[in-house]
């Protein structure tokens, strides 16, 4: 018989990895309960969550739109003396336990939020219809800091969320003077904010002077095209050639946005011209095109907003 010795660090180590793979794989799967779940076995096991811990569990929160829930997972990590047990009588019993777990854990071994943490829980609050709760953790924890590419991207993209072209703008200009190199993520979330925003002219003349750039800045542009106090659909070709001139082929997106755009006008003579001409190519676009035509034909302006 061959006997051997399991040193305890070896199993440790392995719950470790086990636990983070399983983090992982909940996240990907928006099941932050499980994710929840397998950091308070890890509180029973006396392991200690790290920031990687926490960061996982925190895009389980973000991918699934759970913004209060990474909102109040970050004032823990913060440490906010205010933000006690006693502070979520009004919250549900689902959150409550969740929040008395996190804390117990935190306070037997503090981990501070990094820039990962900060981009999650702001992105969250984005996915989960709290933009603005996401740009003021932006503003109170992390514009006057030294901030990161990453962190800007998640405060435009809730900028975007709500149309609030000027604070979009704001954090643009003041990221670029703090030297971070803006990217196409970046760049499309302003586009988005000034065209939501009915700020349209600000995106066109972004999509044609912006170093860096992809088609999702174009599709920004053209998301609210027909919409009242928005961008004309007379625009939409010089956008195409813009588009074009800037190396990039539109996509089924475009063509849907193109389509809502025009249906929103009542031009259904561009409508139908699009329709066929992306057949042509080989888009489908599917059931939304089709919806947006038939709502057009109901409402003198169709506020109609594609995927």
């Amino acid at each position: 018989m061959v006997s051997f010795t399991v040193h305890p660090i070896s199993v440790f180590l392995a719950f470790l990895a086990c636990t983070c793979d399983s983090l992982s794989a909940f996240a990907s799967k928006n099941r932050w309960q499980k994710a929840e779940q397998v950091v308070e076995s890890m509180s029973r096991a006396n392991a200690n969550a790290d920031i990687v811990t926490y960061n996982t569990l925190m895009k389980a929160y973000r991918q699934s739109g759970e913004a209060r829930r990474a909102h109040s997972l970050l004032l823990l990590m913060l440490g906010v003396e205010s933000y006690t047990l006693s502070s979520l009588s009004s919250s549900s019993p689902s959150l409550a336990r969740s929040l008395s777990m996190l804390l117990k854990h935190l306070q037997q071994n503090p981990v501070a939020p990094d820039v990962i943490t900060f981009a999650e829980a702001i992105q969250a609050c984005a996915n989960g219809g709290e933009a603005r709760l996401g740009l003021r953790i932006y503003d109170k924890n992390v514009a006057a800091k030294d901030s990161s590419i990453v962190i800007v991207g998640a405060a435009l993209g809730c900028c975007a969320k709500v149309g609030d072209w000027a604070k979009a703008l704001r954090i643009f200009h003041a990221s670029s003077s703090a030297m971070l190199q803006q990217n196409a993520v970046t760049v499309a979330s302003l586009v988005g904010a000034c065209a939501k925003g009915s700020h349209w002219q600000i995106g066109l003349e972004i999509v044609k002077r912006a170093p860096v750039i992809n088609e999702v800045a174009f599709n920004n542009l053209l998301a609210y095209m027909g919409c009242e106090n928005n961008m004309p659909s007379f625009m939409a070709d010089k956008v195409m050639a813009i588009m074009r001139a800037r190396g990039f082929t539109p996509d089924v997106r475009t063509y849907r946005r193109l389509v809502a755009g025009f249906a929103r006008e009542r031009e259904w003579k561009r409508v139908s011209e699009l329709e066929i001409k992306a057949k042509d190519l080989g888009l489908n676009l599917g059931q939304s095109a089709k919806r947006c035509y038939q709502l057009g034909k109901q409402l003198p302006t169709y506020n109609y907003s594609v995927p």
